[in-house]
């Protein structure tokens, strides 16, 4: 069961935040420092929210976050970077080509910095509160 959760929650995160982030990228702003701003202001954001996110799914399973919220980030990175290339070799053709070749692009420009985020988020905040407590 725990494995499922964990897939699910990869695969859920890495169409999640390619979605956010083509939303993001659509945004016309014509300053270029502006756009860059906005475009790690929005990462950032993502990275939160997939982090409260999944600590709150975790929780309600009693599922100890801060170890599985790790495996659900390596998950996400060899989904993504894998699956799009088999199914390339399995079912060439022009459109799946594209697609796959937009999961991969997503993977490795967002997919990175994003649970790059959630790492540090779970390790500043788990952390943190077994200082307090």
């Amino acid at each position: 069961m725990k494995k499922v959760v964990i897939v699910l929650a990869a695969l859920f995160e890495l169409v999640f935040y390619t979605f956010l982030m083509v939303l993001v990228g659509s945004v016309e702003i014509t300053n270029q420092v502006l756009d860059l701003i906005v475009h790690f202001l929005s990462l950032a954001l993502v990275a939160f929210v997939f982090y409260i996110l999944i600590r709150f799914i975790f929780m309600k399973l009693d599922m100890k976050g801060k170890r599985y919220i790790y495996y659900v980030v390596i998950a996400n990175i060899v989904i993504g970077a894998i699956a799009p290339v088999i199914l390339i070799i399995i079912i060439p053709s022009e459109i799946l080509t594209t697609i796959a070749f937009l999961v991969l692009v997503s993977t490795f420009y967002y997919g990175l910095f994003i649970n790059f985020g959630v790492c540090v988020l779970n390790q500043i905040l788990t952390n943190r509160q077994k200082k307090l407590g």
